[in-house]
């Protein structure tokens, strides 16, 4: 195999961008051989419009001996029992964020494609933007020392009430399984834990619909303890103006700045642990005693051209399964910024209390029920009970 056979399931916004991308990029691993959608006419238009087979039915596409791998690109709900299917039929599987809507529908994902020797990555595409990839460096070289606090802040998603609006799935408990932390924020969320800390211990969330008429949360504060000091704190939100990108990563040799696609490092003369103790400075105001000389520069990386698009996710997929390097977002790693969203709603959406890390998937398939039932107004279509019938029989299986 000198190509990977994509499907792509679903072929809204975003699946019909990930055919034309594949479609686009000629000459390389990559080659798109069918298109699925349960809206059978919006198949055959993206079908037709790029020559190749189209189906209403995701069984059929998988059974059809057109693929090597598909890419899933449906509702959030649906994302674990498609891949399920889609591994046992013998296929790769290329997920779109997040992995899905709880870590038990991921969990599951990820053991059926182990079982099958299949691979199963996420469109993380943030991750190769070469911003991203140098912090992540900076870190692990020890340019910042022992990192002790991160704070992310994802404020530039806003939304209008116009967007939740044009699509019924939108916004709500039963379509779509949560509000900016499963929908906007898993990109920062999944970069919050693969640059700085990984996992927190634990962690206490605050959760709020404060601006839009929607079922869920359009913003959510965060707090993570790692343990001995260290500690963590998102901001993520759909409802302010003027939003931002800001990452700050503070450690015993150096603070790190990521602001306005600019990464700034201040770096101390004397690693604070060494000059908390050297220094003999007593006095309780702020003197220049009493600190040291800290020098700012500015970073520079490397500016790809496809920094930060999905076909360069798409590609590192291709390259794993040919065995010629490796993906970006393995579904291993993807699952993280899950357990970090997943945890957060066990926290602001149940007793307010701090909860562990990796979370009890139990608990949070019931959460999400339990907002369906009380929340939900019909808009999402029922979506969570029908796939998750469709995942429970499966896991009889």
């Amino acid at each position: 195999m000198d190509k990977v056979r994509f499907g792509i399931i679903g072929t809204g916004v975003i699946g019909q961008l990930h055919a034309d991308s594949i479609a686009s990029d000629t000459g390389r691993y990559v080659a798109l051989t069918a298109v699925c959608d349960c809206d059978a006419d919006r198949a055959r238009a993206v079908g037709e419009a790029h020559g190749v087979a189209h189906f209403a039915d995701a069984g059929k596409l998988f059974d059809s001996g057109l693929c090597d791998a598909v890419i899933i690109a449906t509702p959030h709900y649906a994302h674990g029992p498609l891949t399920i299917r889609a591994a046992r039929a013998g296929l790769h599987v290329l997920c779109e964020k997040p992995l899905a809507s709880s870590v038990t529908h991921a969990r599951a994902m990820i053991a059926e494609c182990k079982k099958r020797r299949r691979q199963l990555g996420a469109m993380l595409q943030h991750r190769t933007r070469g911003i991203m990839q140098t912090a992540r460096k900076l870190v692990a070289d020890g340019a910042l020392g022992e990192v002790f606090r991160v704070q992310m802040i994802c404020s530039g998603w806003f939304r209008t009430q116009a967007y939740y609006d044009s699509g019924a799935w939108r916004g709500t408990w039963d379509g779509e399984g949560g509000g900016v932390l499963i929908n906007q924020a898993p990109h920062h969320l999944d970069l919050f834990q693969w640059i700085g800390l990984g996992l927190p211990q634990r962690l206490i969330a605050v959760t709020q619909t404060r601006e839009h008429e929607i079922e869920v949360e359009d913003t959510a504060n965060i707090l993570c303890d790692y343990g001995n000091g260290r500690m963590g704190y998102i901001c993520a939100t759909t409802a302010e103006l003027p939003g931002m990108e800001q990452f700050i990563l503070s450690g015993d040799k150096a603070t790190m700045v990521i602001q306005d696609d600019t990464i700034r490092l201040g770096t101390l003369k004397v690693p604070i642990k060494d000059f908390t103790y050297s220094s003999k400075a007593a006095n309780a105001g702020v003197s220049p005693t009493m600190t040291q000389d800290c020098t700012w520069r500015e970073v520079p990386y490397r500016r790809p051209k496809t920094d930060g698009a999905h076909i360069e996710i798409i590609r590192g997929f291709a390259r794993k399964v040919l065995g010629r390097g490796e993906q970006y977002a393995p579904g291993a790693e993807a699952i993280n910024e899950l357990e970090l969203s997943n945890a957060a709603y066990l926290s602001g959406y149940a007793d307010g209390r701090a909860v562990d890390v990796p979370v009890d998937g139990a608990k949070v398939d019931r959460l999400l029920a339990k907002l369906d039932r009380q929340r939900s107004t019909g808009k999402g279509g029922g979506l969570r009970a029908k796939h998750q019938r469709q995942f429970t029989r499966l896991m009889r299986r």
